[in-house]
């Protein structure tokens, strides 16, 4: 029997993510605030009334800044207010709707990266008129979509490489247990069940640079892409879904391949 463990979103994109016990999810939409903001690189040309598909290297991502990933993220949806935590010390807070408090929140990031404050980044949203669960969302692929890896995939993956994997690198929605490794490769173009919403599996994830970074160190020390390469012959771990019935989510909930 396969079952869902964890449900995790990251509301901005390339920081830490939040541990959610269930999440709702619509027809044709993301988790809701999943990368629902990003940090825009200071030539980033982006129209926060239209936002359209852009590449992770437009904005602060691991994929180049792997000292993100020591930044904890503490971020309340109702107001806006976001605190950063580093060492466990609290390094930045502030309103997300507030122009002073962005202000400083660009020049955090550039003291904590070392970037030029002639090239400080800026945090960036939808304002369009859509509705909440179909606001953008600034992941890695133009589609709405939800990233599902199988812990029994890594464990194969950590049998392979003799090394310890912390799934959190490979930063996705949902993690389950059971079932036999990579067999969700399998699963592309047929639907999924997972408690009573409907998914549809369509695409494998590819891997980058990104996964290089240990969550817990923010050093870059399992080089994934071309591990997986060597013993596997691809870049690929996880797959990506479509919700196709909305409902909810839950923890420990069951998951069934639709034949």
């Amino acid at each position: 029997m396969m079952i869902l463990k964890n449900i995790i979103r990251y509301p901005i994109k390339g920081l830490s993510g939040e541990v959610l016990k269930e999440t709702k999810l619509n027809s044709g939409s993301s988790i809701s605030y999943d990368r629902r903001y990003a940090l825009a690189r200071f030539d980033t040309n982006i129209n926060e009334l239209s936002p359209e598909y852009l590449k992770k290297t437009n904005f602060l991502a691991l994929v180049k800044d792997e000292k993100l990933a020591l930044l904890k993220t503490c971020l309340d949806h109702q107001d806006e207010k976001l605190k950063l935590y580093f060492n466990k010390e609290l390094c930045y807070e502030g309103f997300l709707n507030n122009l002073n408090d962005l202000e400083k929140l660009s020049i955090f990031f550039c003291k904590f990266l070392n970037i030029d404050l002639e090239k400080k980044p800026r945090l960036v949203r939808d304002k369009s008129k859509n509705k909440d669960d179909f606001k953008h969302s600034f992941s890695d692929i133009p589609d709405k979509a939800i990233s599902l890896i199988s812990l029994e995939t890594i464990k194969d993956f950590e049998n392979k490489i003799k090394k310890n994997i912390n799934f959190l690198r490979f930063r996705g929605n949902f993690n389950y247990v059971g079932g036999k490794p990579w067999e969700e490769f399998d699963w592309v173009g047929k639907k999924l069940k997972i408690g009573l919403v409907e998914f549809e599996v369509f695409k494998r994830t590819q891997r980058c640079r990104a996964t290089t970074v240990n969550p817990d160190t923010g050093e870059r020390d399992i080089n994934i892409p071309f591990e997986l390469n060597k013993y596997y012959g691809h870049f690929d771990l996880g797959v990506y879904l479509r919700v196709v019935k909305g409902g909810v989510v839950k923890q420990e909930d069951k998951i069934e391949v639709k034949i």
